[in-house]
């Protein structure tokens, strides 16, 4: 199963998604916002809070920022490192927060549209949830898009293995293995048991799984760069988990 392309580059790309933002066509302009933001939002909603401002201040800064982005006006002034869509984001999230229009955001904001992919009480309960520490808004950021990428990759890979039952099943059982958001608290020989499965086919198995699960993060990696190419995403990676 082609879980990734391994070429050098990749044909589709955040930064064509930050391209069609702009487009006359209000349909291809809101399809790429709702791409945009149901991945990233949370970052930046961290980001908004962790700078001091309040859950209802954060989630209309959030709104407003993904929504404003149509205007290119927000496009040119932030001036970003053109590599990363990462850097850029934050670059806009950075002047969105100290320009005075953000005021009047809540009464503008698409004349009162919200975004469907952003879920402000799900927001606050993720943010609640962040430790009580001395990380900075900066570093939060970082970090959450770093989780992102992960918990994104990772989905993907669950709904390629979860066409049968039978597949999610095992794909379930085998998750706390690849090392990410779950608690190892079976062997492989317990599971081999319960799947009656050799223990060799089962180690294979999750094997297999990393392998795919490193050419979704490398892809979802990739997508977040102008100019992709391996090196570039194996530094990105390394940098990203480095923030986790």
């Amino acid at each position: 199963m082609a879980i990734a392309d391994k070429s050098p580059g990749f044909p589709e790309t955040r930064w064509s998604v930050i391209a069609r933002l702009t487009s006359a066509d209000s349909g291809i302009s809101h399809r790429a916002l709702s791409t945009l933001c149901e991945t990233y939002w949370y970052p930046i909603y961290a980001y908004f809070r962790r700078s001091g401002k309040s859950a209802h201040d954060a989630e209309d800064l959030t709104q407003g920022l993904f929504a404003r982005l149509v205007d290119r006006e927000l496009l040119a002034s932030a001036d970003p490192d053109k590599g990363r869509l990462r850097t850029f984001l934050l670059t806009c999230a950075r002047h969105f927060m100290t320009d005075a229009w953000h005021r009047e955001t809540a009464a503008k904001r698409g004349g009162g549209e919200t975004l469907q992919s952003f879920d402000p009480q799900l927001a606050e309960q993720r943010y609640v949830q962040e430790t009580a520490d001395q990380m900075s808004p900066d570093r939060l950021y970082q970090r959450r898009w770093a989780m992102a990428v992960l918990e994104t990759s990772l989905e993907k890979l669950a709904s390629a293995h979860s066409t049968t039952p039978e597949q999610r099943e095992l794909f379930e059982a085998l998750r706390p293995f690849l090392g990410f958001g779950e608690t190892l608290s079976a062997r492989y020989e317990d599971i081999a048991e319960q799947m009656q499965i050799p223990v060799g086919t089962l180690k294979n198995k999750v094997f297999r799984l990393r392998q795919q699960w490193r050419e979704l993060l490398f892809e979802q990696v990739g997508q977040t760069l102008e100019n992709p190419d391996p090196d570039s995403i194996r530094a990105e990676l390394q940098e990203l988990l480095g923030a986790v």
